[in-house]
């Protein structure tokens, strides 16, 4: 372990050993195969403390020896720093700037949404950033799938299995929220296919409305959702002004994400949300 000056202390070396050990990581995945030397000049730290923290790092699994007794290269484990930042990633780096966009041009607040366990979690919202937004602190929320327009959206786009693997999962809740009539709901889902969106009429805010489209890519990868005062707009007069560029919205993310996951690099700058096709807009004509 990496040890401070004699002014620090414990904790503040503590930290100083985390920090070199992430720095050799980050050097480490710079190069196929490295040696305790050529780390030791890439990150400026002491040989005996590079050695000192691959040992660690090998003994966690994250470092194996490759070949020569001095060289080494990462191992699987280090994949499970990465796996659960892939999500966060592309709602960060892709999904905030157009959204954040889409409300500076459109002014109504959005709110994008993931599954977690059967309920739709709030991942990022733009109502700090909209004049007309009537609910803050809203990020980490957990809202009842059946009872929001995001829930609804995700549920009817998902892939049967998965669908029908949360509509069990819904059944044996003891949560009132997630009742459902099997006929009914099945006609619901089947109609937010068709016209490609779900809406809410003052559910979980009595105040306000909503629309939510998917973000469909290989899979559902969420939905994001526009919400207004149910007083200052119809759903009609919604529709007709926000579904189109909230559907290009959801489309232009999907496509970033879907360029990033194929090894192109996915550009976030903040670009107007894309029209829909002339192939959806056809069919929102019609809903």
């Amino acid at each position: 372990m990496a040890h401070g000056d004699g002014n620090d202390s414990s904790g503040a070396r503590g930290v100083r050993a985390l920090e070199r050990g992430l720095a050799v990581l980050a050097a480490m995945n710079r190069h196929k195969v490295a040696s305790v030397v050529e780390l030791a000049q890439e990150t400026r730290l002491p040989r005996p403390t590079v050695y000192r923290l691959l040992e660690t790092l090998s003994r966690a699994g994250f470092v194996t020896r490759s070949g020569s007794v001095d060289r080494f290269c990462l191992a699987r484990q280090v994949r499970t720093l990465s796996d659960g930042f892939v999500d966060d990633e592309w709602i960060t780096d892709i999904a905030k700037p157009l959204m954040t966009e889409f409300t500076r041009t459109l002014v109504w607040p959005l709110a994008l949404m993931t599954l977690e366990e059967g309920r739709m979690l709030i991942r990022e919202t733009t109502h700090p950033a909209s004049s007309l937004s009537i609910d803050y602190g809203m990020v980490g929320r957990r809202l009842p799938m059946l009872r929001t327009a995001a829930g609804r959206a995700y549920l009817a786009f998902a892939p049967d299995n998965e669908r029908q693997t949360i509509i069990d999962m819904l059944a044996h809740s003891d949560s009132t929220e997630d009742k459902f009539d099997t006929g009914r709901l099945t006609a619901l889902l089947a109609a937010i296919r068709a016209q490609g969106y779900a809406l809410q009429d003052r559910e979980i805010n009595p105040k306000a409305s909503g629309i939510s489209v998917p973000i469909v890519g290989d899979r559902v990868l969420g939905c994001v959702s526009m919400i207004w005062i149910a007083s200052a707009l119809t759903t009609e007069e919604a529709k007709q002004r926000f579904l189109g560029p909230l559907i290009g919205l959801a489309s232009t993310i999907a496509d970033r994400v879907g360029s990033g996951r194929n090894g192109v690099e996915a550009k976030a700058a903040t670009v107007t949300p894309a029209a829909p096709s002339a192939a959806r807009a056809k069919s929102l004509e019609k809903a």
